[in-house]
């Protein structure tokens, strides 16, 4: 028996929309974003949940609160489903960042595991910190069926997890605003059941994660 975990990725950001690193700060949905909650709120609609559970940042509990203004569900807030802090390169741009801090952008880039900006958090921070929660959700609502709205990078540890890559593999799936995800967890197995699906949002301009 496994606990079914749906998540979904926040509508686009205006940080999305501007190509800025967001982390732990907060940004808020465009009006394309919104657009696409509603969307997925109707997508989801068609399926059964038991409890709605969010991170607390903004972004993705705005996305949460208009996809359960359709699902009527219990709605649990929780910080340990935050994005990967950034710490002091938060609010810049890409261009920015390999501007003002080359050689942190480098270590960046290259996925260094260990590495971690000033008051951010490194790549094995977040895993440990994404992969203990999930599966704490897991037991928790055993044999349930569970919806998350979370953030990009929460997802992409959850894929890492599930298929044992390494943290210095580099990414090679998108993961898409508004996509639905949902994985099998139980007895420490993890079981991808669906990846990325955009139907909903087939009128749209998807974005992905940074």
């Amino acid at each position: 028996m496994a606990t079914e975990i749906t998540i979904i990725r926040h509508g686009e950001t205006i940080w999305n929309a501007e190509k800025r690193i967001q982390g732990h700060s907060n940004s808020q949905l465009s009006e394309n974003g919104i657009i696409q909650a509603g969307l997925v709120a109707e997508a989801l609609a068609k399926r059964e949940f038991d409890v709605l559970i969010s991170s607390d940042l903004e972004r993705a509990a705005q996305t949460a609160r208009i996809i359960n203004a359709k699902l009527h569900l219990s709605h649990e807030y929780n910080s340990n489903l935050r994005e990967r802090s950034f710490g002091k390169v938060e609010g810049l741009n890409f261009e920015e960042m390999k501007a003002r801090y080359p050689d942190e952008y480098s270590r960046y880039k290259a996925r260094d595991p260990k590495f971690a900006f000033p008051g951010g958090e490194s790549i094995e921070q977040l895993f440990k910190r994404v992969t203990t929660e999930i599966e704490t959700i897991a037991r928790k609502f055993e044999n349930k069926k569970v919806l998350i709205v979370a953030h990009g990078l929460v997802l992409e540890m959850m894929m890492y997890k599930t298929f044992g890559l390494k943290l210095d593999d580099p990414r090679v799936f998108s993961i898409n605003n508004s996509s639905i995800s949902s994985f099998y967890i139980g007895d420490d197995h993890w079981f991808l059941k669906e990846w990325g699906v955009i139907e909903h949002l087939v009128s749209l301009n998807v974005l992905n994660e940074l």
